[in-house]
């Protein structure tokens, strides 16, 4: 299958997950996100930590943003589109006194001047949206290639040290590698309600 009925396939997977199903998902994957966030050096420094609202059945995020708020003194951004002219994508502070805005997508997105906005190689971790992903740490999105040219320097060069981790339902794993093109850019991880998974 191309690119196309492959989302259009595994959307619909992730839409016939039941809110039951949805929900104990997402409580499984916070239990897997505490866990990295106990066992890694990395975290034991207060990080920038990107994460997403969660849209069209994709796995929900919200119980990790609160523990972040409210037990770690990690800050926590998500992504914006209406951003700098020669940015694809930037990422802001989010905060519970976050003032909020749509983006073209209907997206809520905090708002900041321009001038607060931070490139994605300012992120320590970043844990993405995708809709689906491989053995192999390939990654399949919407289509729009926000986070592929957000993070295109992480193909160029080692210097980035930005980890990007996929936040997704199991049943978002493909059987079959994905098709990849010289652009994309690979996960370093994925988080499931199965657990965590380091790529090579």
């Amino acid at each position: 299958m191309n690119p196309a009925d492959i989302r259009k396939h595994l959307r619909q997977k992730r839409n016939a997950l039941t809110p039951s199903k949805q929900s104990n998902n997402a409580e499984q994957a916070f239990i897997q996100f505490k866990k990295l966030l106990q066992s890694s050096v990395s975290f034991q420094t207060p990080q920038k930590i990107a994460l997403y609202l969660a849209q069209d059945s994709e796995l929900s995020t919200d119980k990790a943003i609160q523990f972040l708020w409210n037990e770690t003194e990690h800050e926590v951004y998500l992504p914006v589109l209406e951003t700098r002219d020669d940015w694809h994508m930037a990422f802001v502070r989010y905060t519970k006194q976050s003032e909020m805005q749509s983006n073209q997508f209907g997206i809520k997105e905090p708002y900041a001047p321009h001038s607060e906005h931070l490139s994605g190689e300012k992120m320590d971790w970043v844990f993405m949206p995708l809709v689906g992903f491989d053995r192999n740490g390939n990654r399949l999105g919407m289509g729009g290639g926000y986070y592929d040219r957000t993070f295109a320097l992480k193909l160029e060069t080692k210097a980035n040290q930005t980890k990007l981790i996929g936040w997704a339902h199991q049943c978002q794993k493909t059987t079959e590698p994905l098709p990849k093109e010289p652009w994309d850019v690979p996960l370093d991880g994925v988080i499931t309600e199965l657990g965590f998974k380091t790529f090579n």
